[in-house]
């Protein structure tokens, strides 16, 4: 018994996983993200971060929340555009000079950009690229100091007291934050029958 106790006892110590260092405590929330809009009634009024994004640095924070913003203002388009499509809204002329917008419209939304010619996508991928690159190039840069809340052609910022513009900005968020869940879930419902519930197909 001791034998094997003296031969067990090494291998089990030689086998033994390692469960290496301890997980790294959540670095504090930075005070600058407390003060950006975001945070309302839904979040407890306070910050939602599960992944600790507000805890890098005030450079990547404000990256994060430009991001957030290009990509809800994106979601928002496709999401009022896939609904006028749903309800088969199409503007006059033609798509190509023999093509009525009509025509598409009556499509689903995914065959109806597969109708539109390749001179037609390139367009828009070429206006999508000018709008970023437009962004990008505003001095001072954002990450520099830079109002990172740019391309305000409806002019909201203006003679606004800082109360009515957070609404605005909150109002933003939230509505950008929706429809980038909303653009997802016409995507599953239009690719995966069932995904979404009470969907008709």
């Amino acid at each position: 018994m001791a034998l094997k106790v003296a031969i067990l006892l090494p291998l089990a110590a030689a086998l033994k996983v390692s469960t290496g260092p301890p997980a790294r405590e959540m670095a504090p929330t930075l005070p600058k993200a407390m003060e950006m809009a975001g945070i309302g009634l839904e979040t407890g009024g306070q910050i939602w971060d599960p992944a600790g994004f507000a805890t890098f640095s005030d450079e990547s924070l404000t990256w994060f929340r430009a991001c957030e913003l290009k990509h809800g203002r994106v979601a928002m388009l496709a999401s009022a555009g896939w609904m006028a499509n749903g309800l088969h809204l199409a503007w006059p002329g033609t798509i190509d000079y023999t093509t009525p917008f009509s025509d598409l419209a009556a499509l689903p939304p995914f065959e109806a950009w597969e109708k539109v010619p390749l001179g037609g996508k390139l367009q828009i991928l070429a206006w999508a690229f000018c709008v970023e690159l437009y962004s990008e190039m505003q001095k001072p840069h954002y990450l520099k100091g830079g109002d990172f809340v740019t391309y305000d052609w409806a002019k909201q910022a203006d003679g606004k007291s800082p109360a009515e513009l957070l609404r605005k900005q909150n109002a933003e968020l939230k509505n950008g934050r929706l429809a980038m869940i909303g653009i997802l879930g016409f995507f599953a419902s239009a690719n995966i029958p069932g995904a979404v519930p009470m969907v008709p197909h």
